[in-house]
Protein backbone atom coordinates (compact mmCIF):
# COMPACT_ATOMS: atom_id res chain seq x y z
CA UNK A 1 0.00 0.00 0.00
CA UNK A 2 1.30 3.50 -1.29
CA UNK A 3 2.49 5.73 2.04
CA UNK A 4 1.75 8.97 -1.27
CA UNK A 5 -0.21 11.77 0.79
CA UNK A 6 -3.74 11.40 -0.31
CA UNK A 7 -5.11 14.84 -1.64
CA UNK A 8 -9.05 15.71 -1.78
CA UNK A 9 -9.51 17.97 -5.18
CA UNK A 10 -11.98 20.15 -6.23
CA UNK A 11 -12.70 21.85 -9.65
CA UNK A 12 -14.39 25.12 -9.59
CA UNK A 13 -16.58 25.44 -12.76
CA UNK A 14 -16.51 29.60 -12.31
CA UNK A 15 -17.93 30.09 -16.06
CA UNK A 16 -18.70 28.76 -19.37
CA UNK A 17 -18.88 29.72 -22.87
CA UNK A 18 -21.79 27.53 -24.62
CA UNK A 19 -21.09 27.57 -27.73
CA UNK A 20 -17.49 28.47 -30.50
CA UNK A 21 -16.88 28.14 -33.70
CA UNK A 22 -14.29 25.03 -34.70
CA UNK A 23 -12.15 27.05 -36.44
CA UNK A 24 -11.25 29.29 -33.34
CA UNK A 25 -11.16 25.74 -31.29
CA UNK A 26 -8.74 23.41 -33.53
CA UNK A 27 -6.30 24.12 -36.31
CA UNK A 28 -8.49 23.76 -39.48
CA UNK A 29 -11.60 23.77 -37.99
CA UNK A 30 -14.57 25.00 -40.19
CA UNK A 31 -14.77 28.66 -39.23
CA UNK A 32 -18.50 28.13 -39.94
CA UNK A 33 -19.31 25.55 -37.74
CA UNK A 34 -20.20 25.83 -34.46
CA UNK A 35 -19.23 23.78 -31.73
CA UNK A 36 -19.84 22.80 -27.76
CA UNK A 37 -18.11 25.65 -26.10
CA UNK A 38 -15.36 25.75 -22.80
CA UNK A 39 -16.15 25.32 -19.15
CA UNK A 40 -13.57 27.75 -16.75
CA UNK A 41 -11.95 26.43 -13.65
CA UNK A 42 -9.71 26.97 -10.75
CA UNK A 43 -9.20 23.99 -8.48
CA UNK A 44 -8.62 23.46 -4.87
CA UNK A 45 -6.06 20.73 -3.23
CA UNK A 46 -6.89 19.97 0.35
CA UNK A 47 -4.31 17.63 2.33
CA UNK A 48 -2.19 17.05 4.83
CA UNK A 49 0.60 19.93 3.45
CA UNK A 50 -2.11 22.55 3.38
CA UNK A 51 -4.54 23.77 1.35
CA UNK A 52 -3.38 25.10 -2.34
CA UNK A 53 -5.69 26.91 -4.71
CA UNK A 54 -4.36 26.33 -8.56
CA UNK A 55 -5.20 29.40 -10.67
CA UNK A 56 -7.68 32.68 -10.04
CA UNK A 57 -9.70 32.73 -12.63
CA UNK A 58 -10.79 35.40 -15.20
CA UNK A 59 -12.05 39.21 -14.38
CA UNK A 60 -15.43 39.69 -13.53
CA UNK A 61 -15.65 42.82 -16.32
CA UNK A 62 -14.19 40.24 -19.07
CA UNK A 63 -17.74 38.26 -18.95
CA UNK A 64 -20.02 38.53 -22.07
CA UNK A 65 -16.45 38.61 -23.88
CA UNK A 66 -16.55 36.09 -26.66
CA UNK A 67 -19.40 34.52 -25.21
CA UNK A 68 -17.67 33.98 -22.04
CA UNK A 69 -19.85 33.64 -19.29
CA UNK A 70 -18.84 34.44 -15.21
CA UNK A 71 -21.10 32.14 -13.68
CA UNK A 72 -19.42 32.58 -9.78
CA UNK A 73 -16.54 34.11 -8.50
CA UNK A 74 -13.71 31.16 -7.69
CA UNK A 75 -12.99 32.93 -4.19
CA UNK A 76 -16.46 32.96 -3.07
CA UNK A 77 -17.33 29.74 -3.83
CA UNK A 78 -14.13 28.53 -1.79
CA UNK A 79 -15.98 30.82 1.43
CA UNK A 80 -18.87 28.43 1.05
CA UNK A 81 -16.78 25.29 0.96
CA UNK A 82 -14.83 26.00 4.24
CA UNK A 83 -11.79 27.67 2.64
CA UNK A 84 -11.43 31.89 3.64
CA UNK A 85 -9.50 33.56 0.76
CA UNK A 86 -7.45 35.18 3.22
CA UNK A 87 -6.26 32.05 4.53
CA UNK A 88 -4.89 30.96 1.64
CA UNK A 89 -0.90 30.87 1.93
CA UNK A 90 -0.01 29.27 -1.43
CA UNK A 91 -1.63 30.03 -4.90
CA UNK A 92 0.28 27.53 -7.90
CA UNK A 93 -0.14 29.58 -11.57
CA UNK A 94 -0.19 26.81 -14.38
CA UNK A 95 0.67 29.58 -17.00
CA UNK A 96 -0.65 33.63 -17.01
CA UNK A 97 -3.55 33.80 -19.11
CA UNK A 98 -5.83 36.05 -18.27
CA UNK A 99 -8.48 33.24 -17.34
CA UNK A 100 -6.08 31.50 -15.29
CA UNK A 101 -4.39 34.60 -13.50
CA UNK A 102 -7.28 37.42 -12.99
CA UNK A 103 -8.20 36.99 -9.47
CA UNK A 104 -4.67 37.17 -7.98
CA UNK A 105 -6.01 39.95 -5.29
CA UNK A 106 -8.60 37.84 -3.98
CA UNK A 107 -5.78 35.96 -1.71
CA UNK A 108 -4.31 38.59 0.17
CA UNK A 109 -1.91 36.68 2.05
CA UNK A 110 -1.11 34.19 -0.30
CA UNK A 111 2.42 33.46 -2.48
CA UNK A 112 2.10 32.70 -5.55
CA UNK A 113 4.25 30.54 -7.83
CA UNK A 114 4.74 30.49 -11.63
CA UNK A 115 7.46 28.72 -13.91
CA UNK A 116 10.24 31.41 -14.76
CA UNK A 117 9.69 30.10 -18.45
CA UNK A 118 6.16 31.70 -18.45
CA UNK A 119 7.45 34.72 -16.91
CA UNK A 120 10.00 35.22 -19.15
CA UNK A 121 7.88 35.26 -21.49
CA UNK A 122 5.11 37.47 -20.42
CA UNK A 123 7.72 40.11 -19.77
CA UNK A 124 10.18 39.85 -22.78
CA UNK A 125 10.78 39.51 -26.21
CA UNK A 126 7.62 37.16 -27.14
CA UNK A 127 5.01 39.93 -26.50
CA UNK A 128 6.80 41.67 -29.61
CA UNK A 129 4.45 38.88 -31.24
CA UNK A 130 0.79 39.34 -31.67
CA UNK A 131 -0.24 35.86 -31.68
CA UNK A 132 1.56 35.33 -28.49
CA UNK A 133 0.64 38.06 -26.50
CA UNK A 134 -3.32 37.56 -27.38
CA UNK A 135 -4.57 35.55 -24.46
CA UNK A 136 -2.49 37.79 -21.79
CA UNK A 137 -3.86 40.82 -20.07
CA UNK A 138 -1.56 43.85 -19.32
CA UNK A 139 -3.07 44.50 -15.76
CA UNK A 140 -2.37 40.30 -15.08
CA UNK A 141 0.95 40.87 -16.16
CA UNK A 142 2.13 43.75 -14.31
CA UNK A 143 0.12 42.34 -11.09
CA UNK A 144 2.73 39.75 -11.47
CA UNK A 145 5.51 41.99 -11.56
CA UNK A 146 4.56 44.13 -8.59
CA UNK A 147 3.55 40.59 -6.47
CA UNK A 148 7.57 39.97 -7.44
CA UNK A 149 8.40 42.64 -5.89
CA UNK A 150 7.01 42.34 -2.78
CA UNK A 151 8.56 39.06 -2.51
CA UNK A 152 4.97 37.01 -2.84
CA UNK A 153 5.82 34.80 -5.99
CA UNK A 154 8.41 32.86 -7.13
CA UNK A 155 9.81 30.93 -10.06
CA UNK A 156 9.99 26.93 -10.89
CA UNK A 157 12.69 26.32 -12.87
CA UNK A 158 12.74 22.49 -13.21
CA UNK A 159 11.21 20.57 -15.63
CA UNK A 160 9.60 18.62 -12.74
CA UNK A 161 9.38 19.92 -9.48
CA UNK A 162 7.64 18.63 -5.96
CA UNK A 163 5.42 20.89 -4.26
CA UNK A 164 4.80 18.78 -1.75
CA UNK A 165 4.59 14.88 -0.96
CA UNK A 166 1.95 14.07 -3.27
CA UNK A 167 1.74 16.89 -5.37
CA UNK A 168 4.29 18.04 -8.67
CA UNK A 169 4.65 20.30 -11.30
CA UNK A 170 5.77 18.98 -14.68
CA UNK A 171 6.42 21.41 -17.33
CA UNK A 172 5.21 20.50 -20.86
CA UNK A 173 5.33 24.30 -22.60
CA UNK A 174 3.15 24.55 -25.59
CA UNK A 175 -0.02 25.84 -25.54
CA UNK A 176 2.41 28.63 -23.41
CA UNK A 177 6.13 28.73 -23.15
CA UNK A 178 5.94 28.06 -19.05
CA UNK A 179 2.62 26.19 -19.26
CA UNK A 180 2.61 23.61 -16.11
CA UNK A 181 0.54 20.33 -15.77
CA UNK A 182 -0.18 19.30 -12.05
CA UNK A 183 -0.04 15.65 -10.76
CA UNK A 184 -1.94 14.91 -7.22
CA UNK A 185 -2.63 11.80 -5.50
CA UNK A 186 -6.05 11.36 -4.52
CA UNK A 187 -8.16 8.60 -2.95
CA UNK A 188 -8.08 7.18 -6.48
CA UNK A 189 -4.25 7.33 -7.24
CA UNK A 190 -2.21 9.81 -9.29
CA UNK A 191 -4.46 12.18 -11.31
CA UNK A 192 -3.48 15.50 -13.76
CA UNK A 193 -4.73 18.34 -14.01
CA UNK A 194 -4.02 19.52 -17.29
CA UNK A 195 -5.24 22.85 -17.52
CA UNK A 196 -4.53 24.48 -20.73
CA UNK A 197 -1.97 21.49 -22.20
CA UNK A 198 -5.21 19.87 -22.84
CA UNK A 199 -8.21 22.18 -23.49
CA UNK A 200 -10.65 19.32 -24.37
CA UNK A 201 -9.99 15.74 -24.78
CA UNK A 202 -9.99 15.48 -28.72
CA UNK A 203 -6.71 16.82 -28.59
CA UNK A 204 -5.43 13.79 -26.63
CA UNK A 205 -7.62 11.20 -28.33
CA UNK A 206 -7.03 12.38 -31.78
CA UNK A 207 -4.31 14.76 -31.43
CA UNK A 208 -5.94 17.58 -32.75
CA UNK A 209 -4.56 20.85 -31.89
CA UNK A 210 -5.59 23.86 -30.28
CA UNK A 211 -5.68 26.95 -32.50
CA UNK A 212 -3.79 28.80 -29.86
CA UNK A 213 -0.20 27.88 -29.02
CA UNK A 214 3.38 28.98 -28.75
CA UNK A 215 5.21 25.91 -29.90
CA UNK A 216 3.14 23.71 -31.87
CA UNK A 217 5.60 20.28 -31.55
CA UNK A 218 5.79 20.84 -27.76
CA UNK A 219 1.65 21.48 -27.22
CA UNK A 220 1.41 18.10 -29.37
CA UNK A 221 4.15 16.45 -26.96
CA UNK A 222 2.70 17.92 -24.04
CA UNK A 223 -0.71 15.59 -25.36
CA UNK A 224 0.96 12.39 -24.60
CA UNK A 225 2.85 13.57 -21.82
CA UNK A 226 -0.50 14.35 -20.00
CA UNK A 227 -1.70 11.31 -20.99
CA UNK A 228 1.60 9.08 -19.52
CA UNK A 229 1.34 10.96 -16.45
CA UNK A 230 -2.31 10.26 -16.04
CA UNK A 231 -2.28 6.85 -16.92
CA UNK A 232 -5.60 7.18 -19.37
CA UNK A 233 -8.28 9.89 -19.95
CA UNK A 234 -10.47 8.52 -16.70
CA UNK A 235 -7.58 10.19 -14.75
CA UNK A 236 -6.90 13.58 -16.68
CA UNK A 237 -8.36 16.42 -15.91
CA UNK A 238 -8.75 18.84 -18.99
CA UNK A 239 -8.66 22.51 -18.58
CA UNK A 240 -12.06 23.08 -20.40
CA UNK A 241 -13.59 20.41 -21.46
CA UNK A 242 -17.47 20.74 -20.78
CA UNK A 243 -17.11 16.64 -20.37
CA UNK A 244 -15.27 17.26 -16.96
CA UNK A 245 -19.06 18.73 -15.53
CA UNK A 246 -20.24 16.11 -17.31
CA UNK A 247 -18.68 13.24 -15.76
CA UNK A 248 -17.37 14.33 -12.44
CA UNK A 249 -20.07 14.03 -9.33
CA UNK A 250 -21.01 17.47 -7.34
CA UNK A 251 -18.98 17.40 -3.47
CA UNK A 252 -23.07 17.82 -2.60
CA UNK A 253 -26.03 18.64 -4.39
CA UNK A 254 -26.24 22.11 -3.69
CA UNK A 255 -22.51 22.35 -5.56
CA UNK A 256 -24.00 20.75 -8.54
CA UNK A 257 -22.30 21.86 -11.45
CA UNK A 258 -19.88 24.21 -9.79
CA UNK A 259 -17.60 22.36 -7.56
CA UNK A 260 -16.77 19.28 -9.13
CA UNK A 261 -14.98 16.20 -6.74
CA UNK A 262 -11.91 14.96 -9.40
CA UNK A 263 -10.97 12.23 -6.36
CA UNK A 264 -14.12 10.28 -7.36
CA UNK A 265 -13.96 8.16 -10.42
CA UNK A 266 -15.60 9.51 -13.62
CA UNK A 267 -19.35 8.62 -14.75
CA UNK A 268 -18.61 8.52 -18.86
Amino acid sequence: MSDTPIHEVYAIRYGEQKLRPEGSTFIGGDPAKMIRGLDFFTYVIKGPSGTFVVDTGMKADLSGEGGRELLVEPADVLSRIGVDPKSVETVLLTHAHFDHVGNLDHYPNAHFTIHEEEMMSITGPDMNYAPFKLAYHKRDTTRLVELLYEERLSFYTEKVTPVAPGIEFHLVGGHARGQLVLRVHTRRGWIVLASDAVHLYEEVEDERPFAIFYDLKDMIDGYRICHDLAGGIDRLISGHDPKVTDWYPAIAPEFEGVVLDLGAAPKR
